[in-house]
């Protein structure tokens, strides 16, 4: 295979990559009965719908094709990076993701920002050790609803899963991450939020204004498609802007998901206020 530098038949490489935990339905043998017992699983980074979940040692299996995994012409394989600086490229920077340590073996394909394989072995799991809901720290894992596994505090940890229980299943060291930034003043998490707020407010304020000087409702139609558009794209502008806020990569992520669903809900009812208002106040003007 020498005319094939990627392909690498060699001793275990070592590598970093995330993953995430959770909790899985043991498979039962053939001919038991249902009910098997759970068992804590690693996941991919990114949610796929052909991304199954895999244990410490595991053999990679191409779901699309027939053939070895990895394959030169496919996508197939287990990922990692050769450190910290490339983690990025396996799953963002998102509170809940773990950090493996894991050794790449048998047949590993060397790209330009890391590796693909067709054996991995975890050698340890690093987690966040912030509770992923409010910043505090993280004292065992929260189980969610669909099995997930997150970092959680002791106001947060419902159903909560020991670390050291986790470790035991896995067999290797599972631990909290020794160096963890500090969350931001309160002050600075509440303008952070707020800000989210402004800018649909004023757009609908904006479109209402419009819409009485033009003796037209289209103003208000287009401040409203605006303000759509602006709680789809939203996240995105204010995940670039966050470090003006004083709000690091994490938390900026945790505070997205904790209050979006509020953000959204305050928007769409001032819509409705706006709305019902100004209907009121042209019937008023024009009786």
């Amino acid at each position: 295979m020498t005319d094939l530098p990627w392909d690498v038949y060699a001793t275990p490489i070592r590598a970093r990559k995330l993953a995430r935990l959770a909790v899985a339905q043991a498979v039962p043998p053939s001919g038991d009965s249902p009910g098997s017992p759970e068992r804590i699983v690693l996941q991919p980074a990114f949610f796929r719908q052909l991304g199954g979940s895999y244990e410490v040692a595991a053999d990679a299996v191409c779901p699309l094709q027939d053939h070895d995994a990895p394959d030169a012409s496919c996508t197939c394989g287990f990922y990692a990076v050769e450190d910290d600086e490339e983690l990025w490229r396996l799953g963002g920077y998102e509170p809940e993701l773990a950090v493996l340590d894991v050794d790449l073996a048998g047949r590993v394909i060397e790209h330009e920002h890391g590796y693909r394989a067709s054996h991995q072995r975890v050698r340890r799991v690093t987690l966040g050790n912030a509770c992923v809901r409010c910043g505090r720290p993280a004292v065992a894992l929260r189980r969610h609803w669909f099995g997930g596994l997150t970092p959680a505090c002791a106001r947060h940890g419902k159903h909560a899963i020991a670390i050291d229980d986790v470790a035991a299943a896995f067999g290797v060291p599972v631990e909290f991450a020794i160096e963890e930034p500090a969350p931001a003043p309160r002050g600075k998490r509440l303008r952070f939020v707020l800000a989210q707020l402004v800018v649909p407010v004023l757009v609908l304020l904006l479109g209402i204004g419009l819409a009485f000087a033009t003796d037209s409702g289209v103003p208000l139609n287009f401040a409203q498609l605006g303000v759509l558009g602006w709680l789809l794209l939203g996240p995105m502008v204010f995940d670039r802007i966050a470090p003006r806020f004083g709000l690091g990569r994490r938390e900026t992520v945790r505070l997205q998901r904790r209050w979006s669903w509020l953000v959204v809900c305050v928007v769409i009812g001032c819509d409705l206020l706006i709305t019902v208002v100004a209907a009121v106040v042209w019937d008023a003007m024009t009786a």
